[in-house]
């Protein structure tokens, strides 16, 4: 209870740094990153005696060491008719790893690291990382910083490397390079909901590995671990640049001519733009180009834009960088390590993937980017993008992957962006953060849907989502995805918010999950 009290002191003290789950470094058992989940009656930020219960977080949490500790606690469920859910680090939008009443499986403490030098299979020989779930990417990136390679890792430091990130796909400033999280793993360790400790290649359990690399999280099995291919580190050449202005018909102008040019930026390449779209700028937040290791590259880069912000009367500041390694990369945009600067600060988010022939198409780039102007023009909302490119056919510039769920949409988006709240999250007024998800979920999301066709992304997706969840997060890969799930999980132990299978339950007005 000390440390809680300690907590909320600190909250209070530092309102402004929204500090709440997210930047409190100590792991606690049945907490959850979003406040949507999180009971309000508990606030800091609420009287100190007013009456608070748990509402949604779990009643048990079982502190998981090993393969008896998953066995154990699915028995327990099962013997108590209580709901089971899966939790490493609780940054989870969906509330997917908590639940009234529940019991939590709790894999933060699986912190093994094991560095495999010589690993041989079908898709992969060379160097690999065996990641225990509890694995932070801030303490992944650590870890293949000793070996001298690199891996495919969340840009939040606090996110869990093999939990619902890798699960959902896994997007990184290294996807153009080598692919998204999830085209990277060549192992899963798990134990299935009947007790059996497998290893799920795609050689053995085939269908189990193919549903855990892209079909959700906390769905089909209990990941004890997870083997990534890593890569040999080297140079990264860098930038940030920032157009401000209050010329907004120039501005968007020169956004839409970016989208537009936005293939070019990934095409053949290795290199990623994460992005900022505001009422007043267009804040490229970084450029990360690996392997390259002179600041021509950002120029060349660049070299079809800048002179369009100059023939439209854009000012704009860039600065370009080289440094040793893609580690020191990431430290400088989004560090220090282990948890860095990105972690969520609790806005109210969406997410959709932008295909690529929507930007190639001049009349849907120029709606797409008029909308976003539309939803940020009062300040409220900005657009935070990732230029990327993850397709995976032949002749692609990334190493081939094993099959997997990964949604298709991915492979033929040009960027995914997020619109989410600009202005600080609402902490003492309950009533407004319920408005701002209703602007964003009827309103804002279905104009989004019409100009961007495909999917989202199950990561970063507001709770109160109202379309097709699964056709948007699954797709064409959901009724296989459900036939495994079925397999692995037949008496629908596991249960998850938009999770496979997740309409053969409903939540009852005092939170019990019930079978339809």
């Amino acid at each position: 209870m000390l440390r809680i009290l300690t907590h909320c002191s600190s909250i209070l003290v530092h309102p402004s740094e929204n500090q709440t789950h997210s930047t409190i470094s100590v792991p606690i058992p049945g907490e959850i990153l979003n406040t949507y989940w999180q009971n309000d009656t508990c606030s800091p930020f609420t009287s100190s005696i007013a009456s608070c219960d748990l509402g949604n977080r779990v009643l048990y949490s079982i502190n998981v060491t090993g393969p008896d500790d998953v066995r154990a606690g699915v028995e327990f469920a099962r013997r108590k008719n209580i709901r089971l859910v899966i939790r490493n680090t609780g940054i989870d939008y969906l509330g997917q790893s908590t639940g009234y009443g529940a019991l939590a499986l709790w894999t933060n403490n699986l912190k093994s690291t094991k560095m495999i030098h010589n690993y041989s299979s079908t898709y992969h020989t060379g160097p690999a990382m065996r990641l225990g779930s509890g694995i932070t990417a801030g303490e992944a990136y650590q870890a293949v910083q000793v070996t001298g390679h690199r891996l495919v890792t969340a840009e939040c430091g606090l996110t869990g490397v093999a939990g619902g990130y890798v699960q959902a796909g896994g997007q990184s400033q290294l996807v153009t390079a080598y692919g998204l999280a999830a085209d990277q793993v060549l192992e899963w360790e798990v134990v299935t909901l009947d007790g059996r400790h497998l290893i799920a290649t795609p050689d053995h359990h085939a269908d189990l590995y193919w549903a855990l690399a892209g079909g959700g999280g906390g769905t089909y099995a209990v990941v004890l671990s997870v083997t990534f291919r890593v890569f040999p580190e080297g140079p990264v050449a860098g930038g940030a640049m920032t157009v401000t202005s209050k010329n907004s018909t120039a501005l968007f102008k020169a956004i839409e001519l970016f989208f537009h040019q936005a293939p070019s930026f990934v095409n053949d390449t290795h290199d990623n733009i994460q992005l900022f779209v505001t009422n007043d700028s267009l804040a490229i937040l970084n450029i990360v180009m690996p392997d390259q290791n002179t600041t021509s590259s950002v120029d060349n880069l660049l070299a079809g834009f800048l002179p369009e912000l100059d023939k439209l009367g854009l000012l704009y500041n860039l600065t370009k960088t080289v440094y040793p390694s893609y580690l020191n990369s990431f430290i400088s945009f989004y560090g220090p390590l282990p948890y860095g600067t990105l972690c969520p600060t609790f806005p109210i988010i969406g997410s959709r993937l932008v295909p690529r022939t929507v930007v190639q198409d001049p009349q849907a780039n120029h709606d797409l980017i008029d909308l976003y102007r539309n939803i940020t023009s009062d300040g409220t909302w900005w657009i935070g993008c990732s230029i990327l490119n993850v397709d995976d056919r032949p002749g692609s510039s990334r190493p081939p992957h094993p099959p997997n769920s990964v949604l298709p949409a991915w492979r033929n988006a040009i960027a995914y962006c997020n619109p989410q709240t600009h202005t600080p999250y609402p902490f003492t007024d309950p009533a407004q953060a319920r408005a701002l998800r209703r602007k964003l979920i009827e309103d804002i999301f279905p104009r989004l849907e019409a100009a961007t066709p495909g999917g989202g992304n199950l990561n970063e997706i507001d709770p109160t989502y109202k379309g097709d969840w699964k056709e948007v997060f699954y797709g064409e890969n959901y009724e296989r995805l459900l036939e495994i799930k079925h397999k692995y999980d037949s008496a629908s132990v596991l249960y998850g918010l938009f999770a496979v299978g997740s309409d053969e339950f409903r939540i009852d007005g005092e939170g019990r999950l019930c079978s339809v």
